[in-house]
């Protein structure tokens, strides 16, 4: 089954706040993108399977946040979503 970011694909924004500040975080992008110079023109599931983490056994997507304020930069799993959640909307 296939599954999409909503933060990436712009169905939903990231909404965070900061632990240190309290104000609103930022999305910076995939976690993914950070890697290398090539990183963001990979498949996502080939980035997926040497970062270490479960986030394709657990269809997320991590994304950078960062407090434009206090200058935190924190890690946040975004729950992919399936084509049935579209056509439902049913959005978690």
């Amino acid at each position: 089954m296939n599954h999409l970011c909503p933060v990436c694909n712009g169905l939903a924004g990231l909404y965070a706040g900061c632990p240190d500040c309290g104000r609103s975080m930022e999305d910076a992008g995939r976690l993914y993108d950070y890697y290398g110079d090539y990183s963001p023109y990979m498949p996502i599931d080939e980035s997926k399977l040497s970062n270490g983490l479960p986030d394709r056994q657990q269809h997320l997507c991590v994304h950078v946040a960062w407090c434009p304020s206090c200058r935190r930069e924190q890690r946040l799993a975004i729950p992919e979503w399936t084509a049935a959640d579209l056509q439902t909307g049913l959005f978690s």
